[in-house]
């Protein structure tokens, strides 16, 4: 990892929201993160409420590793935002712990690699799946699996997952709460979202 050392796991991470079990990002149910604050601000973003670096949750790497660790029927995490690589030591840290676990690690950036630094480098290698590239409107596509626009790129950097797995499709997932509110994920389309918008 070219002399990248991560810090320690008390290190905090800022966290807009948190889905432990999900279907839709990414192979199998999986423990999603997505992190607070963007500044890349691209139209259309359909996460703009965690564009602010103020607001959100600070949690410790080490009670999210607590937590990943503590749910049950998850093959993996899956990171995205907001944007992951603007904490890129925490996010080191985290995809670090869960990989020795042996869960798997996808991660969403919506920086492409040749802005990489070093310690972005570092996240990018040591995940299963990443998805690069800024969100364009112009290219958006809701027949894609797990991007939102055809810009936007699938990387298998270990290997453990490839491109003859992968199947195009649009995926949207419903959650109920306790409480009786209705949460949407995934990338709906028009239609859906107005429905969505008048329940």
């Amino acid at each position: 990892m070219n002399g990248v050392e991560g810090l320690m796991l008390t290190d905090f991470l800022r966290v807009g929201h948190i889905s432990e079990h999900s279907a839709i990002y990414g192979p199998g149910v999986r423990f999603v993160i997505w992190t607070q604050g963007c500044t890349l601000a691209c139209e259309g973003c359909w996460n703009k409420q965690y564009w602010p670096h103020r607001g959100g949750t600070n949690f410790s790497v080490q009670d999210l590793v607590n937590r990943i660790s503590k749910t049950p029927g998850i093959e993996g995490i899956t990171l995205l935002g907001g944007e992951p690589l603007q904490q890129p030591w925490p996010i080191f840290n985290l995809i670090s712990e869960v990989k020795k676990m042996g869960k798997t690690v996808f991660l969403y950036t919506g920086y492409n690699v040749e802005e990489f630094d070093e310690v972005m480098q570092a996240c990018f290698d040591i995940c299963d799946i990443v998805v690069t590239g800024r969100f364009e409107q112009d290219l958006r596509n809701t027949n894609l699996r797990w991007r939102g626009s055809e810009n936007q790129q699938i990387h298998f950097p270990t290997r453990h997952y490839n491109l003859g797995s992968l199947e195009e499709r649009n995926e949207i997932e419903f959650v109920i709460n306790d409480n009786g509110t209705l949460e949407m994920y995934g990338y709906p389309s028009e239609e859906i979202s107005s429905w969505i918008e008048n329940v």
